[in-house]
């Protein structure tokens, strides 16, 4: 059933010496912080002050911060637009598919559908930068100056960087791509080019986005791994209801479990400590239910994985950080030691 591929290094001595120089004397991270976006709004709930006070002493307790600093912590795009209580505009689905497309490759469909689905968002007023740095500044003047520097470092910097704004257009772009329903003609093709997205680590899709895509897997091999685990029938079919995530912000919840069991990509894959409202068990019922989905889907495309070696072998393990309702965090759980239901551990010991 899968055992732990290594023994983690110690998070707290990792934090300690967090900072890198690289070529050039460049700063480089280890790994990246991020939180969920229900905790953000927890922390800055102007009458939650108890919750702040209790989240820094307990980052100075966990040795993952100084007395009463912050690491850097951070949200993804998506988080971003949630706490801004942006809904993702609706784009309607391309009423019919030119027959010119028919002899297209599906990256060329992909592309063509891209464009029309980028039209559609650039219409939408509220994803303007200009939109967005107002709302965080409202926030801002309706937040405790106490944790004016935990809503700088996840927000104020976020919107003030203008590539931000493109970053949130491509993520809402490919989930509307990867939701559409293809006509039968397509279907084939346009499923091995999102199976050849979830392996990539450059082009930025979001963690939602992916696990849509994982749930799909996990849908597939559920009866399997049920077979294979007689003893474990119960706590499999708990997760299987977790993951039936059926809105935007269901799956939104995922984002940082995603994150933390295969790190997150930018120029380099980095390994992330992510911050989640949920208990200790749940958060390791769900990573377990993330990974022995990945599993499954890494076993449906084993002919052709090894083409993809180098992108799994980016891959890296991280942590996860109970966050209680109070604001106290919990030890934090290696996603890397938690074992898959069906098969062999996915990705190397780091180096």
């Amino acid at each position: 059933m899968g055992s732990s591929p290594f023994t983690p290094p110690d998070l707290a001595d990792l934090v300690a010496r967090r900072t890198r120089w690289g070529p050039g004397g460049r700063r480089q991270r280890p790994f990246r912080f991020l939180l969920d976006s229900r905790i953000f709004r927890l922390l800055c709930d102007p009458r939650q002050a108890a919750a702040l006070d209790n989240f820094r002493a307990s980052l100075e307790r966990l040795r993952l911060a100084p007395e009463g600093g912050l690491p850097d912590l951070e949200m993804t795009p998506l988080a971003v637009l949630d706490v801004l209580g942006i809904e993702p505009p609706r784009v309607p689905a391309p009423p019919v598919y030119p027959k010119s497309m028919a002899s297209l490759k599906a990256a060329e469909v992909g592309s063509v559908l891209m464009q029309l689905i980028r039209e559609e968002f650039e219409k939408a007023p509220e994803l303007e930068l200009t939109s967005l740095q107002r709302r965080v500044e409202e926030l801002r003047a309706a937040t405790d100056p106490a944790a004016h520097d935990l809503f700088d470092l996840c927000l104020t910097r976020f919107v003030s960087q203008d590539k931000r704004t493109d970053e949130i257009l491509k993520q809402l772009n490919f989930d509307v791509l990867f939701r559409l329903r293809f006509p039968e003609e397509y279907r084939e093709r346009m499923s091995h080019l999102f199976d050849v997205f979830l392996l990539d680590n450059k082009t930025q899709i979001s963690g939602l986005t992916k696990v849509r895509l994982l749930k799909m897997y996990w849908d597939k091999a559920l009866e399997r791994i049920l077979k294979k685990n007689p003893k474990a029938r119960g706590e499999i079919l708990a997760v299987d209801q977790e993951l039936r995530p059926r809105t935007f912000k269901d799956f939104l919840g995922w984002e940082v479990i995603h994150y933390a069991v295969l790190g997150y990509a930018r120029k380099v894959v980095h390994p992330v400590v992510a911050f989640a409202p949920e208990p200790e068990d749940r958060l390791r019922a769900r990573c377990r239910g993330h990974k022995s989905a990945l599993r499954a889907f890494l076993d449906e495309i084993s002919p052709v994985a090894g083409e993809f070696r180098s992108r799994m072998e980016a891959w890296r393990p991280g942590w996860l950080v109970p966050c209680r309702v109070d604001g106290m965090l919990e030890a934090p759980v290696s996603t890397g030691e938690i074992p898959v239901w069906a098969g062999p551990p996915f990705w190397p010991a780091p180096s």
